[in-house]
């Protein structure tokens, strides 16, 4: 008994620094136990009174975690984009509480739990760029989150905004755009996003 309520002072002691997302080596390190049973059982009960969820495995969190630090755990090297930028940039409306979308090198991944939806997209080395860590969290700079969203929508990803009427672009720079769009090889997307900025009133 006296174990368990020491675990969920712990938790609760370093869930603010952690964003409420563990991993097995952060949990060992709390609990100060090697990798055997009487760790495991710990874990378990905690998962038994509601305390820590199990969202991937090797990776637990509390029911109130921040869904930025478990998309970042999940893979350290994404970045988030899209409407999480969008929406804090108040550049779109509020964006859902429990879905995030981030950008990696490699192949997409999709991971959805306990109500909680990360979808990691896919992207070459030479478009892995436009971002700044805050927090230990990547995030997408304003232009390059909008870029992202016209690449992945002329790839047939739905947003459930309408980028043409939806995004308020008027505090983007065109020339951050430009210089991030000469990055992009295929010339039907620069036409496409060149055209799109001509069509929206844009700061320069």
């Amino acid at each position: 008994m006296n174990d368990i309520v020491q675990d969920i002072q712990l938790i609760d002691r370093f869930k603010e620094e952690m964003g409420g997302v563990f991993t097995l080596p952060d949990l060992k390190n709390i609990f100060s136990l090697p990798y055997d049973n009487r760790f495991y059982r710990r874990i378990h009960n905690l998962i038994e009174l509601g305390i820590l969820f199990s969202y991937i495995r090797g990776i637990y969190i509390t029911p109130d975690c921040k869904i930025d630090f478990l998309s970042q755990k999940i893979c350290y090297t994404s970045y988030i984009s899209f409407e999480t930028i969008l929406a804090k940039k108040l550049m779109i409306g509020t964006v859902p509480r429990n879905e995030i979308r981030a950008v990696k090198t490699g192949k997409k991944r999709v991971y959805d739990t306990n109500g909680i939806l990360i979808t990691h997209l896919g992207i070459q080395k030479d478009l892995y760029f436009g971002f700044k860590t805050i927090g230990g969290v990547n995030y997408a700079l304003p232009e390059k989150a909008l870029l992202d969203t016209l690449y992945y929508y002329c790839k047939g990803q739905k947003f459930y905004f309408d980028i043409y009427s939806d995004i308020d672009i008027s505090l983007l720079k065109r020339t951050v755009i430009e210089g991030y769009l000469e990055k992009y090889k295929n010339p039907l997307f620069k036409d496409f996003v060149r055209n799109y900025l001509h069509e929206n009133t844009i700061s320069r």
